[in-house]
């Protein structure tokens, strides 16, 4: 059954490829065809109940998110306040997970991307995923955050506002899945681990795996919980494969 979830991210790669193939000098183009892609993907792979779609979130204060590439949402519970052809805006309850859609990475853009998500998940506190389609290598990103966090003072990534960062960065090209968690830096700390399949370390086809069954647990979870709905066998049974790599960067000291 493991190769199932191989050929079905080997899907998903094509299609990243043959858009990166077509349209060589428009980045702008790319991130619409990025995110059409991924939106197309998790409706085709996702339980029926849940949707995929772009827009924006609302809470009951009134507050509105900013545009989002990608919005997981339960529409069998939740209609879309408004809807206008492929947008909606939907309640923040109904949201399961989102996904912000990025065809390359610098620090300013970085900078940016987290300041996104601070204001998101004020409004929305749901898992929230970075996808970067030309990503930069982990140590890059590391940087990234230590600048961030030079910018913005010591506290930044304290143990009260961690919580406000993307809760997982997937990258394509360097290739890699990212996720918040405990990690050993001579103290027990906060940051981001990494996972590598054997046999798969460092590829796009790991990456993937790893960005399309997080996003498949996580509504598995919500359905599992929202629905009073029990699995008796889980995603994760179908799918067992040995780890060949682990690694992981602190954000703070305790």
């Amino acid at each position: 059954m493991q190769d199932n979830f191989q050929f079905i991210s080997e899907e998903l790669l094509l299609k990243l490829n043959q858009a990166k193939g077509f349209i060589t000098r428009h980045h702008p183009t790319i991130g619409i065809v990025t995110e059409e892609i991924l939106r197309s993907f998790l409706k085709e792979h996702l339980p029926k109940t849940i949707s995929v779609e772009q827009g924006f979130i609302r809470n009951a204060d009134g507050e509105t998110s900013r545009q989002i590439d990608i919005i997981i949402y339960d529409s069998s519970f939740f209609a879309p306040f408004y809807r206008i052809n492929d947008i909606v805006i939907v309640p923040t309850e109904s949201v399961v997970a989102i996904v912000e859609v990025k065809t390359s990475m610098d620090n300013a853009r970085f900078h940016d991307a987290l300041d996104y998500f601070k204001e998101v998940k004020k409004i929305c506190y749901k898992p929230c995923h970075l996808f970067i389609y030309n990503a930069p290598n982990i140590a890059s990103i590391s940087g990234y955050f230590d600048s961030y966090r030079a910018k913005h003072g010591p506290y930044t990534y304290d143990h009260d506002t961690f919580q406000l960062l993307p809760d997982e960065i997937t990258g394509i090209k360097e290739s890699y899945h990212l996720k918040q968690d405990y990690v050993d830096a001579g103290r027990d700390t906060y940051g981001y681990s990494c996972f590598e399949y054997k046999n798969s370390e460092g590829t796009e086809i790991n990456a993937l795996q790893h960005f399309y069954l997080s996003i498949y647990n996580t509504v598995e979870n919500y359905i599992a919980a929202a629905h009073v709905f029990k699995h008796t066998v889980s995603r994760d049974d179908y799918f067992k494969k040995e780890f060949s790599q682990y690694f992981a960067f602190s954000l703070f000291d305790t």
